[in-house]
Parts: C-alpha cells; sequence; structure tokens
C-alpha cells in the first residue's frame, strides 16, 4: 500500500511501467470526467482503464473487505475524504465470495488492521495482497478507482 498526493508522484511512477500513464491520465481528468457521465474509460486496453463512481459511503462496521490478483488499484477521492480499511492478505481468515477471476475479486469479512483516510487529490495504492475496504463515511462520494495490470498476470 502506497499513500501520497496526485502532484506528487514521481518516485511512485518508477515503480510499474505504467503508473507514470495512470498519473498523467488522473491529474488530467480527476476533476472533471465525473461530467461526461461515462463509467469506465480504457487508457490502456485491458492493460490500464479508470472506472469512475458516484458510490454511496459504508460504516466501518458495514464495509467488507476486497481483495484483487490481476490488477493494482489506485484509489482517488474526487470530492470528499475517504476513509479506507487495510490488512495484509495472509492475516484474511474470513471468506465472503471466493476469488472469481472474471470479476478479479474476492470478499473477505475480517475487521481492519488499520484505517486511513485520503483528501480529494489523494491516492491509495493498493496491491494485489493488500485487503482493502473502501468508501467509509458518510454520503455519496465521487470517486475513480485506476486499475493497472500486473504484469505477467
Amino acid at each position: 500500500m502506497i499513500i501520497g498526493n496526485i502532484n506528487d508522484t514521481a518516485e511512485v511512477e518508477k515503480l510499474h511501467p505504467l503508473f507514470r500513464k495512470a498519473f498523467q491520465w488522473i491529474r488530467a481528468n480527476y476533476r472533471s470526467i465525473h461530467e461526461s457521465g461515462v463509467k469506465q474509460v480504457k487508457i490502456d486496453g485491458e492493460r490500464l482503464f479508470a472506472n469512475v463512481d458516484v458510490a454511496t459511503m459504508r460504516t466501518a462496521e458495514e464495509q467488507i473487505f476486497e481483495l484483487h490478483r490481476r490488477y493494482i488499484d489506485i484509489h482517488i477521492p474526487v470530492d470528499k475524504t475517504e476513509t479506507i480499511g487495510w490488512m495484509p492478505e495472509y492475516l484474511l481468515r474470513n471468506v465472503k465470495d471466493e476469488y472469481d477471476a472474471t470479476l478479479d475479486r474476492a470478499f473477505f469479512t475480517d475487521r481492519p488492521l488499520q484505517y486511513f483516510t485520503i483528501q480529494p487529490g489523494d491516492f491509495c495504492i493498493m496491491f494485489p495482497h493488500d485487503a482493502h475496504a473502501p468508501i467509509i463515511g458518510e454520503g455519496k462520494i465521487r470517486k475513480i478507482c485506476m486499475k493497472i495490470l500486473v504484469e505477467g498476470k
């Protein structure tokens, strides 16, 4: 897991060949993309795309973990603060839904080891071993979740 600001990504961009392209797209579009009404933007086919969402936030007690295998997530809240729960995969014990390779996700009901909060303009990168419970808060949130294919997957 990595937390930072979209205007300070030079070091992070070195970690994956598609991170630079992802952050360039984020900086150019994150404030205006919701106005277009699109729900998904293919930036580099299935290798890099953005899910654009207006989501109803949940309480920490209601939200459950998700985990991916094929994609890295970059979460970017657009209009309000978002809290995200986190736990490393090796500590997960309570499977709600087994991994679905077509949807690239599994769900777990364990409680987070940590919570952290990110502001609009911040980002949180979740790697496949990072179980995460996003969208914790009140009301609705406009957010973007970039999906970056893990090389070789």
